[in-house]
């Protein structure tokens, strides 16, 4: 059995006001899955209901807005390869997904006021619940459903396994950008308090219903 795990995705969420971006990374690794301590010491953090001290103050970057809000998701997994007549198969035996928010990624700038970043505040723990959702639709994805990996040889499969869930993430990750992009259309980036309201509390349903809580 070997271990594998991958950045799954880093979504940039440019919000407040500002058009929404997403970006998608891969990077691959073999070694076990790192621990939250780990993560954190990077700026990674577990999913968690955002405060104005998740925002360092950086007039340096995203100069074009008031607010950067980054989250992630990623998947780690466990694969055996079986080889019959020249014939190899590489199937996930275990695997979990880990999401959160990026706050060494996040800012805000320095001439927002205090009330202003309380007022945004609920905009962006949208995208960032957004995201939770989706991640959280991979990781509920069961074994029977991943894809299985084929190739000549162990190597050739666990390869093609590979770029299997990679093109799993990059078809989630370009449907969650649509979500996003329709969030902050909908809301006009949370300036619309009706739509912010109505998208809020839909949110939050389809949080209960996933079993999703901070």
């Amino acid at each position: 059995m070997r271990h594998f795990s991958a950045i799954d995705k880093v979504i940039r969420l440019f919000i407040s006001g500002c058009a929404l971006s997403v970006l998608a990374t891969y990077a691959g690794a073999l070694g076990n899955p790192p621990s939250w301590t780990e993560e954190m010491a990077k700026g990674r953090f577990p999913y968690h209901r955002l405060t104005a001290a998740d925002f360092p103050i950086n007039d340096a970057v995203h100069k074009e807005y008031a607010m950067h809000t980054e989250g992630f998701f990623w998947y780690h997994y466990n694969e055996r390869w079986t080889e019959n007549g020249g014939h190899a198969i590489a199937r996930i035996t275990d695997w979990n997904v880990w999401s959160g928010f990026e706050r060494d990624k996040s800012s805000r700038k320095s001439w927002l006021r205090k009330d202003q970043v309380e007022r945004t505040l609920p905009h962006e723990q949208g995208h960032l619940d957004i995201n939770e959702l989706f991640s959280k639709r991979l990781a509920d994805t069961p074994l029977e459903k991943l894809p299985t990996g084929e190739g000549n040889s162990g190597k050739e499969a666990e390869a093609d396994l590979a770029r299997k869930m990679k093109a799993k993430a990059d078809r989630l990750a370009a449907e969650e950008k649509v979500e996003q992009e329709r969030y902050d259309a909908e809301t006009n980036h949370g300036a619309n308090a009706a739509k912010q309201q109505a998208w809020t509390a839909a949110i939050q349903t389809r949080l209960q219903h996933a079993g999703i809580h901070y």
